[in-house]
């Protein structure tokens, strides 16, 4: 198996430093397969240079979802034929290429806002056969129109399957709550991001969509700037609640802002620790982790220690093989399928402390040391 590997990106064409070629170069260093273009309009940035982006992409093999102001988050009560104008002169400029993927279309819509995404999608569909990219967010906000969780994935499931959506992508960085500004935030926040895993994953599941989720690669606000242990438990976590993508928050620092904190990129072009970390890790990601899966699907997961967001405890008997830590840490033990076939991962889902994994199987019982957040594909058919 291969994990798509993404990110955000908020910087206008005209205001990236170096040339398309450059910015293409730097994603397929940091383990980058689909990139995520700038900002484009046709009022004030080249195509020339969009195309040149986008070229660039199809000759390193890399994938490339579009952003562009024509087509991204049509306001309510929008002129249907006016934007279905709009987005015939963007698929005409770009979606001729096959390094697109799609074109950005929207972020995070409230129940209000789903009618004119509903409109939209309706359009591009009609126009191109690039998809459109749509992220959703879970949060508190929603219970004015939702009772919870549950309704929420029924009517974001129902919206997928009448939209054609291929693709269902979710944030939420509340595993990174820097300290627990009241008592047991950091743990709630924990707890938040693996039940918004499993939701996202079983609406995706249910419309036969693929699931990518938006991990967190900039301080702000409450969540603390991801270190490198951060940055890995992440990766594995999601790839371990069956995470076909991920996509970092963000990449490029775009704009002063006050209460946001360390960039990969920061605004002067300079590169940050994290920028090594997501480099390193994702390249891992792909190179070893989902390598040693191969061709297997994710099918079910459970926690050992403690569960978080709802996840199944594991019992005995319930897959192949059952593992437990030595110091009675919290893990992670997801089953992928190949036909018959089973593959197991681990991982250490403690953020701060390495531990000690038994791992038993049909051929023999081993162990292994895991680091905070590390991943291990448990081997088979050896004693």
């Amino acid at each position: 198996m291969k994990t798509d590997v993404s990110f955000w990106n908020y910087t206008r064409l005209s205001a990236f430093r170096g040339r398309p070629r450059d910015a293409v170069a730097e994603w397929e260093k940091l383990g980058i397969n689909v990139g995520f273009s700038f900002r484009y309009d046709p009022n004030e940035d080249s195509r020339d240079e969009m195309i040149a982006l986008i070229e660039e992409c199809e000759r390193r093999n890399m994938k490339l979802i579009v952003y562009d102001a024509r087509i991204y988050s049509p306001p309510e009560g929008f002129d249907e034929r006016e934007y279905a104008a709009r987005v015939s002169e963007a698929a005409e400029d770009f979606g001729k290429f096959p390094a697109v993927a799609g074109f950005y279309l929207g972020d995070e819509p409230t129940k209000a806002q789903f009618g004119r995404y509903r409109k939209a999608l309706k359009i591009l569909s009609d126009v191109t056969d690039r998809q459109g990219f749509m992220n959703f967010s879970w949060c508190d906000a929603h219970l004015k129109d939702f009772s919870g969780r549950e309704e929420y994935a029924d009517y974001l499931t129902s919206f997928a399957e009448e939209t054609g959506l291929k693709l269902i992508s979710n944030d939420r960085y509340s595993c990174l709550h820097a300290r627990d500004y009241e008592p047991g935030f950091r743990e709630t926040g924990t707890d938040k991001y693996f039940a918004d895993l499993n939701l996202f994953r079983k609406v995706a599941s249910a419309c036969g969509a693929r699931f990518w989720t938006s991990l967190c690669a900039v301080g702000h606000w409450m969540y603390r700037t991801p270190d490198e242990t951060d940055i890995r438990w992440q990766i594995n976590t999601a790839l371990a609640h069956g995470a076909e993508g991920i996509q970092w928050f963000f990449l490029y620092q775009h704009r002063f802002a006050d209460d946001y904190y360390t960039y990969p990129v920061d605004i002067y072009g300079e590169k940050s620790e994290v920028y090594g970390y997501i480099s390193r890790h994702c390249r891992i990601l792909n190179d070893h982790t989902a390598k040693e899966l191969g061709n297997a699907r994710f099918s079910r997961v459970w926690h050992t220690g403690k569960s978080y967001g709802g996840t199944p405890l594991l019992a005995r008997g319930d897959a192949e093989v059952f593992v437990y830590s030595d110091h009675g840490q919290s893990g992670i033990l997801s089953e992928f399928a190949e036909g018959e076939k089973k593959r197991y991962l681990l991982v250490n889902s403690d953020q701060k402390y390495a531990e000690l994994f038994y791992i038993e199987r049909p051929e023999g019982k081993y162990h292994i040391w895991l680091p905070a957040g590390g991943a291990h594909v448990v081997s088979r058919g050896q004693g």
